[in-house]
Parts: C-alpha cells; structure tokens; sequence
C-alpha cells in the first residue's frame, strides 16, 4: 500500500512540475494563424498527450494574442438581442457570438480577457479537449482592498486533465501593463495555478468552481492583500498579516513575516506619495524572516516590493 500511494504522489508532483519547453520551443515556431481551426489542426499533428495539447493551445494565444488596452478603458457594448424558439436554437446562436468573438481576437491578433477565455475553450473544443470559460473578479490595484464587487470582471478557463480540473489564465499569462503600454511577457505561473494559491488572485461566480478548489467568500477575497505574481511563483509564503488593510496603532510599526524567503534577497517598500524607497529592518528567527517598518502614515497605501518586483499591496488605517 505505501508503495502505491507514493507511486501516485510521483504522478501528482510530476504534473504539477511538468516540464514543457520542448512544447513551448514548438509553438514558439508556429504561424501567426488566423482562425482556430489551423492552429487546432497543427496541435493535433504535433502533439498526442492532452497536456500537451492544452499547453500548446495556451501558449500560442499567450504569445500571439495582443491585449487590447483601448478596448479595457474604452470598453465596447457587447450588448446582443436573442429571439429563439427553442433551447437548441438559443444555443446555437450564443454559440455563433462566441464564434465572432474567437474569430475577431485570430484577425485582428488583439483582445481582452473574453477574447483569450474564448479563443482557448474554441480550441480546446476542436481538440476534444473538456474546458470551460470561468467568470469572475480579478483585483490590481490597492484601492480596491476591502471592497467587492459582485460584476464579475475578467474572464479565464479551467481545463480537465487526467480527471482534474486544473485553472488557467492566458490573459495574465501574455504580459502586462506599464505606464500605459502592453509589454508582452510569457508568465508560465498562470498556466495550472496552483490549487492553494487560485483565491488569491482570482474568484470565480460561479459556486460550483469556488467549491470546487476551496471555501472562500467574496468578502474574503477583497480582504487579501494584493499578491504579485513573482511572489506567487516564488517559494515564499506570507504568515502574516493576512488581512490587505493594517490598522495602524500607536507605536506606528508594522510587521511581516514570511517563511522560505530566500536569504540576500532584494526588499524594498513604497507608501503612496514617498518620492524615494525604503528598505525595511530584517530580522530572521527559526526560518521565519520578520520585516519591520517603522515611522507608518495611516489611511495610505503600502506597497512591498521583492527582487524588484511588486510582491504584496496593502492599505493602512
């Protein structure tokens, strides 16, 4: 019995840990395709395993789909009139605007979340692959710490493999904005999120797949901090504090601590409004490293910054 229930464990670390450069180095040759038809039809020639297929889909999109700043600012009204007379020919036509959409985002190389969501779940349909597009709330920013909103506003996809369900984002996975351009960058994170990690950047609408990776509220979810996604990537892992709002008392000292934060790393913070960053006081004990920062404005915004990267959002009170 042990031996079995290790070989299983190898088989869970193994696809967690899958290894798919030999599938990125591929795709990274493929056409710029313009319908999803092509680009499914190349999958299924190059790969056999579903993984494959599913990463191949995700990384095409991720690589050659360019989000559309203008229409995320300056959104469109998607707004459809339906008359039908059946259930099928209800979904049918939802079909055909989902269709327009994919077909849109493959000629014009350009989308936002909906365009990415549905453009994998239409490719993983015509590779026989069991996907579905995930509705729900996404947050960026610090200001929107402790505040929910129930429109959903972003959209990504769950994929079954080997009978689970694993969460994907090829939104977030194609770059990122910075001072109002979008820099295109592969971010490989985004690709199987891991299960204890899926609620900290996103909550779905939908119950069922909130149920299905956890027990979470949307209130919890705006009560986070805001976490980077190279924090996320990374080993370490934040104690405390959990809540995204520290209330500030009279000593105005703040701490936190994380575990298996690498040693030599880069730290650094910002509070809105300081023209120059600080670096905080570091302590380590039994592994725990404890950052201390001193001298703390209240109602502001705190931002944790590690190797460079934006690691933790918070707001003070």
């Amino acid at each position: 019995m042990k031996q079995l229930l290790f070989f299983f464990l190898l088989i869970s670390i193994s696809i967690q840990s899958q290894d798919f450069s030999n599938v990125d180095n591929l795709v990274t040759d493929y056409p710029r395709f313009s319908n999803a038809q092509d680009l499914a039809s190349k999958i299924s020639t190059d790969f056999i395993s579903d993984e494959e297929k599913a990463r191949a889909a995700f990384f095409w999109l991720a690589k050659n789909i360019r989000y559309n700043l203008e229409e995320y600012y300056n959104p469109t009204q998607r707004s459809y009139n339906l008359s039908y007379a059946t259930e099928e020919e209800k979904l049918q036509k939802l079909q055909a605007i989902k269709d327009k959409v994919v077909s849109d985002a493959f000629k014009n190389k350009t989308g936002v979340c909906e365009e990415y969501a549905q453009s994998f779940k239409k490719i993983c349909d015509l590779l026989g692959l069991e996907s579905e597009v995930i509705k729900g709330n996404v947050r960026n920013l610090p200001q929107e710490i402790g505040k929910p909103v129930n429109t959903s506003n972003h959209a990504w996809n769950a994929i079954k493999l080997n009978n689970k369900w694993i969460i994907l984002d090829a939104t977030w996975a194609a770059g990122y904005e910075y001072n109002g351009r979008w820099i295109r960058k592969f971010d490989p994170y985004f690709y199987n999120i891991p299960k204890e990690k899926i609620f900290k950047t996103h909550f779905p609408e939908d119950t069922l797949w909130v149920l299905r990776f956890g027990r979470i509220s949307l209130q919890e979810f705006y009560n986070q901090p805001i976490y980077g996604h190279s924090f996320l990537s990374s080993k370490a892992t934040l104690i405390s504090p959990k809540k995204g709002i520290i209330r500030i008392n009279a000593s105005k000292k703040i701490e936190l601590k994380f575990k298996h934060l690498a040693p030599n790393t880069l730290i650094y913070y910002t509070f809105k409004g300081m023209k120059f960053a600080q670096n905080p006081i570091i302590t380590l004990e039994n592994e725990i490293t404890t950052l201390t920062i001193n001298d703390v404005s209240r109602n502001s915004e705190f931002v944790l910054y590690i190797n460079n990267e934006a690691a933790l959002q918070f707001k003070t009170k």
